[in-house]
């Protein structure tokens, strides 16, 4: 994950200046105020954090931990969709049997491989991506809210860590480019349609899909994050 030779891996101009630490508290702040394409990394993060202010735990040297910054001339409300465009772009770079569980992890055989977590403030959007990479089965949380699994684990063998950031950061370059064109054109890899969810009240029902804002479809209903409580798994 060294800048020397991540930044041989580039393809485009997402990660561009490329800054690396070590061992951070969260790279989302790492990246604050840093020009568009800018790209934060970490082999370690000691106060990493998910959707909720949930916390996110990986040993170090095994994940793929970094934050993207993204200056968008769009509306606020448009970009709440962003986070399924960059989970979309982590399952394409991860593998064909990758999928989005809404609103932002990404999974694979029902196990969570990662997750995306966009902030935005002041104009910038920051996207922060952590993704288990190197992670062997007994490193993985055994109490976790979702069973968590690792590219090693789905591939057999080891991954080589600053080829995986690379193609992520190719991935969400061009779809980044195309949302600010086109807008959010729905998610392709759904995991969690057709599931059953609950929603806040008692109420619950199948996924049916997201709107071109990104919230969840339920009853005919679209449904932000905070009015899902949970989903059977």
């Amino acid at each position: 994950m060294d800048p020397a030779t991540v930044e041989s891996l580039l393809r485009g101009r997402f990660g561009r200046p490329y800054i690396f630490q070590e061992q951070c508290p969260t790279t989302q702040e790492l990246v604050r105020g840093l020009p568009e394409g800018a790209v934060a990394a970490c082999d370690e993060q000691t106060a990493g954090r998910g959707r909720r202010g949930r916390s996110w735990l990986a040993p170090p040297e095994t994940s793929v931990l970094f934050s993207l910054s993204l200056w968008p001339q769009i509306a606020p409300d448009r970009l709440a969709a962003f986070s399924l465009v960059a989970a979309e772009a982590v399952c394409a770079a991860c593998g064909p049997d990758v999928a989005v569980r809404w609103p932002n992890d990404v999974m694979a055989a029902g196990r969570k491989l990662a997750g995306v977590l966009c902030e935005l403030r002041d104009g910038q959007l920051v996207v922060g991506v952590g993704i288990n990479a190197n992670v062997a089965e007994t490193q993985l949380p055994a109490e976790a809210r979702v069973p968590a699994t690792s590219l090693q684990l789905l591939r057999g063998a080891p991954v080589d860590r600053a080829s995986v950031l690379a193609d992520v950061l190719w991935e969400l370059e061009a779809r980044y480019d195309r949302y600010l064109e086109h807008g959010f054109e729905g998610l392709q890899r759904d995991e969690l349609r057709g599931r059953a969810v609950q929603l806040a009240g008692g109420r619950s029902g199948p996924a049916e899909g997201v709107d071109d804002l990104g919230r969840l479809i339920v009853g005919g209903v679209a449904h932000s994050s905070a009015e899902v409580e949970r989903v059977d798994v």
